[in-house]
């Protein structure tokens, strides 16, 4: 009888190492640090749900959390503003009320 394998994870895959936007790493490791567990609990209630890119509710959840921290072009003038955001970014979307993306100004 012969072992069925993936041929996919049988090789090292290469890792992206991103850059952290240090101008809103305080804001967001006050958000998860505050809300992670409460998070998590919900986003577990949906790890049966699987998207089109084979990814899981927990996945999606540590997905988002890492785009936070890498995004560039994401800056928030202060706490307010983040929660403000952030919650935002972890409500369903039926019921989410749209909040805009703090952003760099162009000039700076």
């Amino acid at each position: 009888m012969r072992k069925l394998t993936n041929a996919n994870y049988l090789h090292d895959v290469p890792v992206d190492h991103l850059v952290v936007n240090e101008q809103n790493r305080g804001y967001i490791d006050r958000f998860v640090s505050e809300n992670y567990k409460c998070l998590s609990k919900k986003f577990m209630r949906l790890s049966g749900n699987i998207n089109s890119s084979g990814f899981g509710a927990m996945d999606k959840l540590n997905e988002t959390i890492v785009s936070l921290y890498t995004d560039p072009a994401l800056c928030f003038a202060d706490w307010g503003e983040a929660e403000r955001y952030m919650s935002s970014k972890f409500t369903e979307k039926e019921i989410r009320i749209p909040v805009k993306k703090p952003m760099k100004d162009k000039h700076d």
